[in-house]
Parts: structure tokens; C-alpha cells; sequence
């Protein structure tokens, strides 16, 4: 069986690449001579903003794909908290076979 793909590692990759391009739209914002932090009221991209229209209900597609990566968590989660499954017994090959119903007895 494979293992599944590395989660941390994907994460890690998945933050690096929002911080370059939060990074680069800070940056283009500040050359285009706006102050740092100021941005307009239908903000697409600020992790706060983005969480204030989720909460007023103005972006679904945002809260559809929040509620597809809480539901795959909440499924890893359950995978994580049930136990594995039980070793199947292994038949016993070097058992004694079973004796039989009759005893023999030699008489000399």
C-alpha cells in the first residue's frame, strides 16, 4: 500500500506560496503610493477581509470551499481516531494434529 501525500509538507508549500503573493501585492500597493495596511472595502485577497464577507454571507464560493476543506479534516480526524484493524489469526501449522477418539493399546 502507498502512503498517502505529506500533508506538512504540502502545507508548508501552500503558506510559502500565499506569502509571495500577499507579499507582491503589499509591495505593488506601496509602490503605487498607498499607505501600508490601507486597502479599499471590497478587499479580494486579505485573509481578515475575506473572513468578514464569509461571516456577512457576501461570498459563497469562499464559504463552499471552507466547508469542503473543514469536511475533509473532520474526515482525516476520524480516520485518525479509529483504531486499526485487528491482525487476522494465523492458522496454526505446527500444531498437533487432534488425537483420535480411540486410544490403541499393545499387549505383548
Amino acid at each position: 500500500m502507498t502512503e498517502g501525500p505529506d500533508w506538512l509538507e504540502q502545507a508548508r508549500r501552500l503558506v510559502t506560496g500565499l506569502g509571495q503573493t500577499l507579499g507582491s501585492a503589499v509591495r505593488d500597493g506601496a509602490a503605487a503610493g498607498g499607505a501600508p495596511g490601507a486597502h479599499p472595502a471590497d478587499c479580494r485577497w486579505c485573509p481578515v477581509c475575506q473572513a468578514a464577507s464569509v461571516l456577512r454571507g457576501e461570498r459563497p464560493e469562499v464559504t463552499d470551499a471552507l466547508a469542503d476543506v473543514l469536511t475533509a479534516a473532520a474526515a482525516a480526524l476520524r480516520g485518525l481516531a479509529e483504531p486499526p484493524p485487528a491482525p487476522a489469526p494465523e492458522a496454526a501449522a505446527e500444531e498437533e494434529p487432534p488425537a483420535p477418539p480411540v486410544q490403541r493399546i499393545e499387549i505383548a
